[in-house]
């Protein structure tokens, strides 16, 4: 026995060591938020503790692997915003091949306006943690998408392609067999053909790179599309007639000395709407912001409106809320902020937002206008 053990653990141990040898390392970022305002519960939150693990090598034909598993350490449910995932990338002379839970070809070449205010603006989605004792209005019952296009880095796995830039220009193109399966919701395979989700969909993305008297810029555009959703989750003998998924979404980016500025625009048309709703439903929005950075210190100012209109089947459905066909809710947001950088990995903000959501509906007095003031303070490593 003693003679097996020892054999055992040295065939191990060459496998580990084989295993070893690329480079791996460790990065991430922890903090805590503090938040309050008015009609919103406010508290003090450490969430976003993020760590993500990365083993790189070079094979004996010259290309690159990768591969990654990022998580979350934290009590509780997860963030909506930074699911765990994991993935491999493979680097080629031709091209970039990504698989498993990694960005789709939008989320990579569209540039993130949502993001430039400091504080992540909305799109890391700070003030939206602190909650009301009413809701967030049409977010909540119109079920809008945060103010970006559609499954905006949303955690499924995929394929991604990603071709050299040339002259300036990058095309990247996703494909994502089964959108339902993503920890965001913690489905699984079981529930993979009776979902509210779309199913199986394409990223087509290209960005433009380049400098002109001064300024440099950065231009991205990207197309979703995709087939309908299956049968609803709770009655697999209600098949939903839903419209394909078809999405535009552009933005632009631009420096110029201190100065950043960016727009941002997105059509989700009536993909999450009914083939035969008599009033179609519609999704669409748009952001825009500025920076101005001072050394250490960044400030920066953004506005962002969404708005979409209630088809006539999720006026009707039950799990939608209640809500009148041809309603258009509206949600607006104004952003200041101002970020800190005090060294060593070490940031700090301080964010404003000024929130108005309406349903649409004048003969009711459902709309809100909360206020939030969010502080927070990170380390990145």
């Amino acid at each position: 026995m003693n003679k097996f053990l020892i054999t055992l653990v040295a065939a191990m141990s060459l496998l580990v060591a084989n295993i070893a040898s690329a480079d791996v390392k460790i990065s991430g970022m922890t903090g805590a938020l503090v938040s309050m305002g008015d009609k919103v519960d406010g508290g003090i939150t450490s969430k976003f503790n993020r760590f993500q693990f990365t083993a790189d090598a070079t094979m004996d034909n010259g290309w690159t692997y990768s591969g990654f598993f990022a998580t979350e350490i934290m009590g509780g449910n997860r963030s909506f915003a930074l699911p765990t995932s994991n993935g491999v990338s493979i680097g080629t002379g031709f091209a970039t091949i990504s698989i498993g839970g990694v960005a789709d070809a939008a989320t990579s070449l569209v540039p993130r306006i949502g993001a430039m205010v400091p504080g992540g603006g909305h799109d890391a989605g700070y003030q939206f943690l602190s909650g009301t004792d009413t809701g967030w209005g049409a977010s909540g019952v119109a079920g809008q998408v945060g103010f970006a296009e559609a499954y905006y880095a949303y955690n499924s796995s995929r394929v991604n392609v990603a071709l050299p830039t040339v002259n300036g220009f990058t095309v990247n193109a996703s494909y994502t067999p089964a959108m339902d399966m993503t920890q965001n919701s913690g489905q699984g395979i079981a529930n993979n053909k009776n979902s509210n989700r779309h199913g199986e969909t394409t990223h087509i993305a290209a960005s433009y790179a380049g400098e002109m008297d001064g300024m440099s810029y950065t231009l991205g555009v990207a197309s979703i599309s995709g087939n309908s959703e299956g049968n609803a989750l709770v009655d697999q003998t209600l098949v939903e007639d839903n419209n394909e998924l078809a999405v535009f979404t552009a933005a632009v980016k631009v420096t110029m000395g201190n100065i950043t500025l960016g727009a941002h625009v997105y059509d989700n048309g009536d993909s999450f709407g009914s083939a035969s709703d008599a009033i179609k439903a519609k999704n669409s929005g748009y952001t825009v912001a500025m920076e101005y950075g001072m050394g250490n210190i960044t400030v920066g100012v953004g506005i962002a409106h969404q708005e979409k209109t209630m088809g006539t089947r999720a006026a009707t459905d039950a799990t939608a809320g209640v809500g009148v066909a041809g309603n258009v809710y509206e949600d607006d947001i104004t952003m200041l902020g101002v970020g800190y950088n005090m060294g060593g990995g070490v940031n700090s903000f301080i964010q404003y937002n000024a929130v108005s959501v309406t349903d649409g509906n004048h003969a009711t007095v459902t709309d809100k206008d909360p206020s939030v003031l969010s502080m927070g303070i990170t380390l990145g490593f």
